[in-house]
């Protein structure tokens, strides 16, 4: 009795569903991530009932915590190096024409006093044009 023998193939994997699936894994999880910049510290911002906002505009940032600590730009202001020293150094490396703007984000509990001396450093660094960051008010409910 004559048997057949058996072709013997080797065993392979099926790469292109496989690949299909990562790359729908990859564009869902793109689209799903959210690209929101958080700082560290919580500030609250004060209420105004008149806002103007101008994006454009090459901008310096100042956080003023309610405790008078200093960030620029969201990074601590390094114990050794003053506050006008970093905004100096951020004036220099930002472009425009005429220069960047100062915004200060003050805490509502924020010293009037770590207020003025932020303006001040930035007013030494060379940074003329000074915009103070607020809240719109709520909507009465």
């Amino acid at each position: 009795m004559k048997f057949r023998t058996r072709e013997h193939r080797t065993p392979h994997v099926e790469l292109t569903p496989l690949i299909d699936v990562v790359f729908l894994l990859l564009i869902f999880f793109m689209i799903s991530t959210t690209f929101v910049s958080r700082t560290g510290l919580q500030i609250r911002l004060p209420e105004a009932d008149s806002a103007q906002t101008n994006p454009d505009t090459a901008r310096v940032e100042v956080m003023v915590t309610e405790e008078g600590n200093f960030l620029v730009d969201g990074e601590a202001v390094p114990a050794e190096r003053s506050l006008t020293e970093v905004l100096r150094g951020r004036a220099q490396a930002a472009d425009g024409g005429a220069g960047p703007m100062l915004v200060i984000r003050a805490d509502r509990n924020a010293r009037h006093g770590a207020v003025v001396t932020a303006m001040d450093a930035g007013s030494a660094a060379g940074l003329d044009r000074v915009a103070i960051s607020t809240l719109s008010p709520r909507s009465s409910q």
